[in-house]
């Protein structure tokens, strides 16, 4: 098993290392990046207006209406999580399981995350009690939760949460004021639903939940970094979206103009992509 604690590095813990698709490069992603190699450029920060339109129609075709002034691109979803742990502030809750890549942003930023059990059979939800009793855990000691990060189609367990499950734990977030970070990279790819469908939480709590799509791995080979956020409706979610660029730009995190085009290319869903998936 490899190690989770390289040395040289310090006290930020992360998993190993994600495993290749196994899958050669489609051969006309790899027509669309050669077309834009010329391009020796970055997408502007949040990315350019094609590359969150073709976002904007990814999520439409699934019911979640966005407009791209309230989409941001980064290079990769690692970086659009970090960006929003740093915009929301407070301690972060997360489902245990969990991916490997959520909980090490939010200890690099000194904030605490906190794991909260999941029903055996759905995982990347957490279960609703629990995730009460460690709101109330928290704010006793002390602490200021203010973002649970989950997952309706979890990667590490390959499960997907029944409406019902997803309602009651989006309905006790609201009560205790959390925003919501849906995950929903593996949305589209196969796993067992166990005799359910996929909901998003942004359908059930439109103004407190952003949705992230990282692109690499699920459209796009996982050496092209790419990924997109949808950020809710609202005034509060102006500032959100405008601090999460802050931050972005302060990393210079940004899509490189050919990763950008053959994303623009993936979200619109033609039929090789769609095939591959």
């Amino acid at each position: 098993m490899r190690r989770t604690d390289p040395v040289g590095h310090g006290p930020v813990r992360f998993g190993p290392p994600l495993p290749e698709d196994g899958l050669p490069v489609l051969p006309e992603l790899s027509a669309v990046l050669a077309a834009a190699a010329s391009r020796g450029d970055h997408e502007p920060v949040g990315g350019g207006l094609a590359l969150r339109e073709a976002a904007c129609g990814y999520w439409d075709r699934r019911g979640l209406h966005c407009d791209p002034d309230r989409v941001a691109a980064g290079p990769g979803a690692p970086a659009l999580l970090l960006a929003l742990t740093a915009a929301l502030g407070g301690d972060v809750l997360v489902p245990r399981p969990c991916a490997a890549w959520w909980a090490p942003y939010a200890r690099l930023l000194g904030r605490p995350s906190f794991h909260v059990p999941t029903p055996p059979e759905s995982g990347g939800v957490p279960d609703p009690y629990a995730l009460l009793e460690t709101v109330r855990r928290v704010r006793a000691e002390g602490g200021d939760p203010r973002l649970l990060v989950l997952s309706v189609a979890d990667d590490p367990t390959a499960t997907v949460a029944p409406p019902e499950l997803l309602h009651e734990t989006v309905e006790a977030a609201q009560g205790e004021g959390l925003h919501l970070v849906s995950d929903e990279t593996w949305r589209d790819t196969l796993h067992d639903p166990h005799d359910t469908v996929l909901l998003s939480p942004a359908e059930m709590l439109p103004d407190r939940v952003t949705v992230v799509t990282d692109l690499a791995g699920a459209l796009l080979p996982p050496g092209w970094p790419a990924a997109a956020a949808r950020f809710p409706a609202g005034a509060d979610a102006d500032g959100l979206h405008a601090r999460v660029l802050d931050v972005l730009t302060a990393l210079d995190a940004r899509v490189a103009a050919p990763v950008a085009a053959a994303a623009g290319y993936a979200l619109a869903e033609p039929e090789p992509v769609t095939a591959r998936v």
